[in-house]
C-alpha cells in the first residue's frame, strides 16, 4: 500500500508542476510610447493564456486607430525569441475583419521606420490612409508549437541610443495625423493589472486547486494516524 506520506508528497509535487504550467509567464504592460501620437496613446498587455499561448491586448485611446501608411510600414509589429509555427486567433475585431479590411499574421516580419525591423507583423488588406483605418482595440491570442511565453516578446535592434530597441511598433492615426509609434518600456504588472476580457486570467486552474486540496488532506490524515509518543 502506498503510504500517506508518499501520497501527500505526490500531491504537493503535482501542485508545483501544474501551478508552474498555469503561471508560465508574468503579466507585462507597455503603457508609454514615443512617436507621432501622444506618449499615452495606448497600453499593450501581455497575459499568459496557457503553456503555448499568450493573449495580446492593445488598448488605444478613443479616437485613435491602426492604419496602413504605404511602403513597407505595417499597422502593428513585434519580435519573438525562439522558434516554432505561430498562429493567431482573434477576439477584437472578430475574425480580424473590419469594415475596410482584414488583419492577418505575417511571420515574415517587416519594417516600421524609424523604429527598425520587426520579426512578426499584423498586416491589413485595407487601403492606405485614415479613411481605411481600424479605429478600435486589438485583442488576439498567439499560439506557438513548442510553447510561447510572455518573456518571449523581446526588443528589436533599431540602434536607438536611448531606448535600445522597441518591443512593439504601430502605424497609428488620430483621424488626421498618421505616423509610427513604438513601445520600448516594459512593466511587470503586480497590482491593479489590466486583464483580458476573454476570461483568461493567470490563476491556478481547478485541477491545480484539487491537487492542492488532496495534498493538504493527505498531510492531515497522516498526522491523525501517527501514534502518540508515550
Amino acid at each position: 500500500m502506498v503510504s500517506l506520506t508518499r501520497l501527500a508528497f505526490a500531491g504537493t509535487l503535482a501542485l508545483g508542476v501544474t501551478a508552474t504550467s498555469a503561471m508560465a509567464g508574468p503579466i507585462y504592460t507597455f503603457s508609454v510610447s514615443e512617436g507621432t501620437q501622444p506618449t499615452d496613446v495606448g497600453t499593450i498587455t501581455l497575459t499568459q493564456h496557457d503553456a503555448n499561448s499568450v493573449d495580446v491586448d492593445v488598448d488605444l485611446r478613443s479616437g485613435y486607430g491602426f492604419v496602413n501608411t504605404g511602403g513597407s510600414h505595417t499597422p502593428f509589429a513585434f519580435n519573438l525569441s525562439g522558434s516554432g509555427a505561430l498562429s493567431i486567433s482573434w477576439t477584437t475585431p472578430a475574425n480580424g475583419s473590419y469594415t475596410y479590411g482584414v488583419f492577418s499574421l505575417d511571420t515574415g516580419g517587416g519594417d516600421n521606420t524609424p523604429y527598425g525591423t520587426f520579426g512578426v507583423t499584423i498586416d491589413s488588406s485595407a487601403g492606405n490612409g485614415s479613411s481605411n483605418g481600424y479605429f478600435g482595440d486589438l485583442l488576439f491570442k498567439l499560439t506557438r508549437v513548442g510553447g510561447l511565453d510572455t518573456n518571449d516578446f523581446v526588443r528589436n535592434n533599431d540602434n536607438d541610443p536611448i531606448l535600445g530597441g522597441s518591443y512593439f511598433s504601430a502605424d497609428l492615426s488620430n483621424g488626421t495625423d498618421t505616423g509610427a509609434q513604438a513601445w520600448a518600456l516594459r512593466t511587470l504588472c503586480t497590482a491593479n493589472c489590466v486583464t483580458q476580457n476573454d476570461g483568461s486570467n493567470p490563476v491556478p486552474e481547478p485541477a491545480t486547486l484539487g491537487l492542492f486540496a488532496a495534498g493538504i488532506l493527505g498531510l492531515g490524515a497522516l498526522r491523525r494516524r501517527r501514534p502518540e509518543k508515550a
